[in-house]
C-alpha cells in the first residue's frame, strides 16, 4: 500500500494548477453510439478498464495545507441522465464519471486528473470494453499502463525566469463576466485542408485565422489574442502519460475587417510552428510549473495558495480573448485502437469551460468533420454566424450550426 500511495502522490504536481484555480475545470467528452445503451453492460465495461488502468483509481485527499492522492477502494458507479456531477464530491471520491441517456455516453473528469490526449486512451478503452460486451466486438484490451512521473526537478530547472522574486510583472487582459453559453459549429474538413494549402500554412493554422477574424468585430479592436496548448508528452520522455502534459501559448494578430486569412495564417502559422519546438516547449512548460511548484511550497493554508496561484497565473500567458484546443481525433490522437470502433460511433461532442479567457474553443475531427464546440462568457450573440461568415468568405464550407443550450452545471 506504501509504494501505491508514492505512486499515486508523484503525480500531484502535474494536475495542481488546476487545484489551484478558483473554479473546477469539469470536461466532458460525450459518445453517439449506434444504438440505446445499455446500463449494466456499460457499468461491466468500467468495471473491467479500471481494473486494466488503475491511474484513474485515485482519489483526491485534502487537508488543511495540502492535498495528495491516493487509492479509492470503493467502487464506482455508473449513472443514468446527462447531468454533471461534482468531482470528486459527488463520484465517490473518484476524479471522472460516466453516464448515459438514450444513446449517449458521457464522460466527465475533473482537468486536475488528465488533460484531453491523456484521458481519451481509458475513454477510448470503456468504449471498446462495451462495444465487446454489447455486440461481440472481440477487441483486445491488454493492460493499460500510464507512464511514470517525469523528473519534476529537472524540468522546473529550465524555467528561463528562475531566480526572479515577487509576482510576475504581466497586466493581463480581463475576461468579461457575462453568461456562460454554448454553440456548436460544424465544417467540412477537406475544405479547411484546402484553404490552408493555398496559404501556404497547417490546417490548423487556417482554423485559428478563422476564428481570430470571426472573434476580431466582439471584442471591439483589431487586436485578438489567443492561448492554445501543445502536448508535450514526447518532449518529456512520457508518450503514454496519463496525467496532464500541457505547455500553453499566448499570441495575438491584427484582424480588422479588410483582413483576409492570407493575410494573418502565415504569422499564425509560424507562431505555432516555433512552440513546438523542444526546447520552447520545455521552456514554457517549465516556467508554469515553476509557479506551480513555487506556490505548493508555501507554508499556508490550500485556500491562501489558490489566492496566490490566481495572482501570478499569468506566468502561463494566461487570459487572452478566446481558447482553443484542438483535440483532434476524440478516440487517440495517436490512433492507438482499432478502426472497427468507429463503426459504433455516429457522433461525439467535447465541452470544457473557457480557461482564463472569454471563448473556449474545443476541436475535434471526426468523420470528415471538424467539430468547434463553443463555450462563451463574452454574453454577446452572433459568434456563430460570425464564424460561419468567415468560413463562407475563405471557401470553408459549414456543415451544421446550433445553439446547444445553457451551459452545464458546475460551469458557470
Amino acid at each position: 500500500m506504501t509504494e501505491t500511495l508514492t505512486r499515486f502522490s508523484d503525480f500531484i504536481p502535474q494536475g495542481a494548477m488546476y487545484f489551484y484555480r478558483e473554479k473546477s475545470i469539469y470536461c466532458r467528452y460525450q459518445y453517439a453510439l449506434r444504438d440505446a445503451v445499455d446500463p449494466a453492460l456499460l457499468q461491466q465495461a468500467v468495471d473491467a478498464a479500471l481494473a486494466a488502468a488503475d491511474y484513474f483509481k485515485m482519489k483526491l485527499v485534502r487537508e488543511k495545507r495540502t492535498v495528495y492522492l491516493e487509492e479509492n477502494d470503493r467502487p464506482f458507479t455508473v449513472s443514468l441522465g446527462s447531468a454533471l456531477k461534482a468531482m470528486p464530491e459527488e463520484t465517490d471520491g473518484y476524479l471522472f464519471n460516466v453516464s448515459c441517456e438514450g444513446d449517449t455516453v458521457y464522460f466527465d473528469w475533473f482537468h486536475f486528473l488528465a488533460d484531453g490526449h491523456g484521458v481519451s486512451r481509458f475513454l477510448t478503452r470503456i468504449l471498446m470494453e462495451y462495444c465487446n460486451r454489447r455486440y461481440g466486438a472481440g477487441f483486445a484490451c491488454p493492460p493499460l499502463a500510464s507512464a511514470p512521473a517525469y523528473d519534476m526537478d529537472a524540468l522546473v530547472a529550465r524555467d528561463p525566469t528562475a531566480g526572479q522574486t515577487g509576482l510576475p510583472d504581466v497586466e493581463p487582459m480581463q475576461p468579461e463576466a457575462g453568461r456562460l453559453v454554448r454553440s456548436m459549429v460544424r465544417l467540412d474538413k477537406q475544405s479547411l485542408v484546402d484553404a490552408a494549402l493555398a496559404c501556404g500554412v497547417k490546417p490548423v493554422s487556417a482554423l485559428l485565422g478563422l476564428l481570430c477574424l470571426a472573434m476580431q468585430p466582439l471584442v471591439g479592436r483589431e487586436r485578438v489574442e489567443y492561448c492554445y496548448s501543445t502536448d508535450t508528452r514526447r518532449v518529456l520522455g512520457v508518450p503514454g502519460a496519463f496525467y496532464n502534459c500541457v505547455a500553453s501559448f499566448r499570441h495575438g494578430v491584427d484582424a480588422g475587417p479588410a483582413v483576409r486569412l492570407a493575410g494573418i495564417a502565415p504569422d499564425i502559422d509560424a507562431d505555432l510552428k516555433a512552440s513546438l519546438v523542444p526546447d520552447v516547449q520545455l521552456g514554457q512548460m517549465a516556467k508554469m510549473m515553476s509557479w506551480v511548484v513555487r506556490v505548493d511550497a508555501l507554508k499556508a493554508p490550500l485556500k491562501i495558495k489558490r489566492r496566490v496561484f490566481s495572482m501570478g497565473e499569468a506566468m502561463g500567458n494566461f487570459p487572452a480573448d478566446f481558447w482553443i484546443s484542438y483535440l483532434g481525433d476524440p478516440l487517440d490522437p495517436d490512433r492507438n485502437y482499432p478502426p472497427a470502433l468507429n463503426d459504433y460511433i455516429r457522433d461525439f461532442e467535447v465541452w470544457v469551460p473557457p480557461d482564463g479567457a472569454s471563448v473556449g474553443f474545443e476541436v475535434a475531427s471526426f468523420r470528415g468533420q471538424l467539430i468547434v464546440c463553443i463555450q462563451d462568457k463574452l454574453g454577446r450573440a452572433g459568434l456563430s454566424e460570425a464564424l460561419c461568415a468567415a468560413c463562407g468568405r475563405e471557401g470553408v464550407r459549414v456543415l451544421a450550426a446550433k445553439e446547444v443550450g445553457p451551459a452545464l452545471p458546475y460551469q458557470e
